[in-house]
């Protein structure tokens, strides 16, 4: 079984080890200018929520997230694909590492989708959203917490 707690902390902790990323959060998506802007440390990657929905088993919950990448654009612009070209390859890490891995933990059972993001949440920050849905193993009745007896 792994939560959605389990699962953030996860993806979190592969792009806390990823040599490009500086920064790293989990919230609703309204939080992220004010995580992106609290310092200067990019590209950043920042993880949020959309939908859950319970298997039909009951075995697996299905969970979509929806990860940003992003990093400054210059004044010039003159960086600009240099940042899609590094923002859409470190989201694409998450997914190969994820297919590739031997954490079974986690499934991504369909390729993610990403769309590239142009001054999109914040003024001069480019970079890509990638909109991926993780399975996840769920609870058996074994583990619902109950009181038995009286």
């Amino acid at each position: 079984m792994i939560s959605y707690q389990s699962l953030i902390n996860k993806i979190s902790t592969f792009y806390n080890n990823h040599l490009q990323v500086k920064k790293v959060g989990s919230d609703f998506v309204e939080q992220l200018p004010n995580f992106a802007t609290k310092d200067e440390k990019y590209p950043l990657v920042y993880i949020a929520p959309i939908d859950a929905t319970p298997g039909v088993e009951g075995f697996t919950t299905d969970i979509q997230l929806e990860i940003y990448c992003m990093d400054i654009i210059q004044k010039d612009r003159a960086n600009i694909n240099v940042i899609l070209s590094d923002c859409h390859l470190i989201l694409n890490d998450f997914y190969v590492w994820f297919t590739d891995s031997n954490d079974y933990s986690i499934d991504i059972m369909a390729p993610p989708t990403m769309r590239p993001l142009n001054n999109d949440l914040l003024d001069y920050a480019a970079g890509w959203v990638m909109t991926v849905t993780c399975t996840i193993g769920n609870y058996t009745d074994c583990q619902v917490p109950e009181q038995i007896g009286d």
